[in-house]
């Protein structure tokens, strides 16, 4: 495959603009091109443009979530027209779901996130790759599958030419103290959140790999169609996470922020001829 799947972990600092993981007396320009900055440092180590990065700001599936919407699973392409005219990327995109194409060599689809997976289902054999940031409450609300579904309405995919990547997130240590509000497919979470009874206390274990490994296979994509980054972002010392960070998780202010994980399209080698 000429697809590449990125994830800057916290060597570039947190990847966005959120004033709270950057110096109080920075201004927002000044936070804006010292973003920028992380963002070009990137993707020098990766081989992509860092001014070609966009993400879906997933509008529709809020309001959907929130009952004030009706869209959910949106999804927008980014052609070769769109990426020339917002040549510094990061633009405002509603949508749930970001399509790249080999046509869009070195452009960035991806999200900034802390214990949250980014899914990316491939089509192989049409090289089209849909991107979503999937949360808890996405992740119950079927948008892995809806990845899926916006292939085959893009280019009419096929169940057995679809290869997906679970990024790097939670891990089954990641803890509740109550059933959380967003479980509302229960037989969706029955293996995936369990009370853990070495507490007397109600504590629940969240595997989130788990639900995701369900909701496909229910999609018709297999097991062995599936790749899983296993780290860990609430142990690992190389990513930000927000149960890490929190003050109900282990309180640690050093994993607040966010990594930035996505994938691109390789520029196709140039041929010579004599």
């Amino acid at each position: 495959m000429n697809i590449r799947y990125v994830n800057s972990k916290n060597k570039y600092q947190s990847m966005n603009t959120n004033k709270n993981f950057y110096p109080a007396d920075l201004t927002r320009e000044e936070i804006k091109e010292e973003f920028m900055r992380r963002r070009l440092a990137f993707g020098k180590d990766f081989g992509f443009d860092g001014h070609k990065m966009f993400m879906a700001d997933q509008v529709d599936s809020k309001n959907y979530l929130k009952g004030t919407g009706t869209k959910i699973g949106t999804s927008f392409e980014l052609t070769p027209d769109y990426v020339e005219t917002n040549p510094n990327g990061w633009t405002d995109i509603n949508e749930d779901i970001l399509i790249i194409t080999d046509k869009v060599p070195g452009v960035v689809a991806g999200h900034p996130v802390a214990d949250c997976p980014v899914i990316m289902i491939t089509d192989t054999k049409n090289k089209v790759t849909a991107v979503g940031h999937c949360s808890c409450e996405l992740i119950d609300a079927k948008l892995p599958m809806m990845l899926a579904d916006s292939l085959v309405s893009y280019c009419n995919s096929k169940d057995e030419d679809l290869f997906t990547f679970v990024s790097a997130c939670a891990g089954p240590e990641w803890r509740y103290n109550n059933m959380p509000s967003w479980a509302k497919d229960q037989k969706l979470w029955e293996e995936a959140i369990k009370k853990d009874s070495a507490y007397e206390e109600e504590i629940f274990k969240i595997d989130l790999r788990k639900a995701i490994q369900k909701e496909l296979a229910e999609r018709n994509i297999k097991a062995n169609q599936i790749y899983y980054d296993l780290t860990d972002t609430i142990s690992s010392p190389e990513c930000y996470s927000n149960y890490a960070a929190s003050p109900y998780g282990l309180n640690d202010s050093s994993k607040s922020g966010r990594q930035f994980i996505g994938a691109f399209y390789k520029e196709k080698p140039k041929v010579y001829h004599k």
